[in-house]
């Protein structure tokens, strides 16, 4: 398997996935074909980032466990998904950021 058909699986597992996040990939330099697969993401947008293990082994290990991930992945809808499914108006872009607004008054 060439490093440009790696490259497509982890593109295209990160595009199952709704962009979430991304994946990385390490390999040993010990001469074997061995390395693992993780998922670096941010629980929410302020937190630091979290890793979570994927999978280990040979390249093809690593890429069946990818496949396995993304099959049971969950995305977190954001905070505009969830304002209108309760039927919220768009909540600003920044106003989820800690952004204050400014009231007038009279």
């Amino acid at each position: 398997m060439t490093i440009e058909e790696v490259q497509s699986r982890l593109r295209a597992a990160h595009a199952r996935i709704g962009h979430e996040g991304r994946f990385a990939l390490t390999l040993t330099l010990n001469g074997t074909e061995d390395g693992y697969i993780t998922h670096w993401f941010r629980p929410d947008p302020h937190a630091f980032e979290d890793c979570r293990a994927v999978g280990s082994g040979s390249i093809a290990e690593c890429l069946a466990a990818l496949d396995r991930y993304v099959e049971t992945y969950r995305r977190q809808p954001t905070t505009e998904e969830v304002g209108r499914t309760i039927g919220l108006p768009d909540i600003p872009p920044r106003a989820h950021h800690g952004t204050s607004f400014l009231m007038a008054a009279e």
